[in-house]
């Protein structure tokens, strides 16, 4: 009797150190959880707080004391930089102009590995998902009813208007393709800037190089690669006499005569749509990009706004992931 007893007492005292581990397992975990809900939103917070200084007009890309803070309240951290959204392409621009631009947007993706009828197939894909009307471009476009037979009378593809964010790029047939290819995509395009012409004051060396090559409609990777090098020694250029991004010395008052000078390029004036016509300087669209970090978590706010000077026009807010 005392042995059923003591095993009794066993067995008791087995269940309830179950219970509390469980407990024990339960409460950490909501201690965890809420732990990461607070860092998770004051990591939001510190990203907003570093974009209004951002926007400050008052304040210049190189005033990194400013713009790369720690918090002294909770060791929080935030980085935010101010770019020239103009030194991206704007597909929305350029595809407005139709059959103009078939050879330079072919080309582009051309250098970019995907073959000569993808290319043209995406192209004529392109211009019927953002043009008004239903009839199809070339012989590889597509309007509604070819998007009806892929996913149902009810679809609503093409939209038939301009790209409002560059994620519906990957909803056209055939852009896969270019992912595929080139993962950084989202580095060569926009839908912000003012116009189809870089700013050659905000562009990286590797869409100043493509748009230069691709808007000579020739599709040589070999040029591109030595195009890319000599771009980049127009961008350490630009970054003024100590070569370092972002400092006092920056030149941003460059135009596309100093680019080409820069390359070693000559444009045709004769030619009404060459290269020329790509490149321009000083577009008025700011790029504020901030990363915050709180403990383990890090939020990213892009904020893009039109005259960052006076009454700035907000075009875009959004939070973008972080990959490392």
């Amino acid at each position: 009797m005392a042995g059923s007893a003591l095993i009794m007492v066993i067995w008791l005292i087995a269940m309830l150190g179950m219970i509390v581990y469980a407990m024990h397992a339960i409460i950490s975990q909501d201690m965890s959880l809420t732990i990461a809900q607070k860092q998770a939103f004051r990591a939001r917070q510190v990203a907003e707080m570093g974009i209004n200084w951002a926007m400050n007009p008052a304040i210049k890309k190189y005033d990194r004391e400013l713009l790369e803070q720690t918090l002294k309240e909770d060791g929080a951290t935030f980085v935010a930089r101010i770019r020239g959204e103009g030194g991206r392409m704007n597909i929305n621009a350029l595809l407005q102009g139709k059959e103009a631009e078939r050879t330079f947007i072919t080309t582009l993706f051309a250098l970019w590995g995907v073959s000569n009828d993808s290319a043209d197939t995406l192209f004529d894909r392109m211009v019927d998902w953002v043009d008004a009307d239903s009839t199809t471009t070339g012989i590889h476009g597509w309007e509604k009813d070819d998007y009806a037979g892929m996913y149902g009378e009810t679809t609503p593809y093409p939209f038939d208007r301009p790209f409002y964010n560059l994620e519906e790029l990957l909803l056209v047939p055939g852009f896969d393709e270019v992912v595929a290819k080139l993962p950084d995509w989202r580095d060569y395009f926009t839908i912000y800037s003012t116009g189809k012409a870089v700013d050659v004051n905000a562009a990286e060396a590797k869409v100043l190089a493509t748009v230069l090559i691709a808007a000579q409609g020739e599709p040589d990777v070999d040029d591109l690669e030595r195009a890319i090098e000599k771009a980049q020694e127009f961008v350490t250029l630009r970054w003024g006499a100590d070569g370092i991004e972002d400092t006092e010395d920056d030149d941003e008052k460059m135009d596309a005569t100093a680019f080409f000078g820069s390359v070693g390029y000559t444009p045709d004036p004769s030619e009404p749509n060459g290269p020329a016509t790509y490149f321009g300087g000083n577009d008025q669209t700011t790029h504020i990009d901030c990363v915050a970090t709180v403990g383990d978590y890090r939020k990213r706010v892009v904020l893009i706004v039109r005259g960052r000077t006076g009454t700035p026009q907000i075009l875009t807010r959004e939070e973008v992931p972080l990959f490392e």
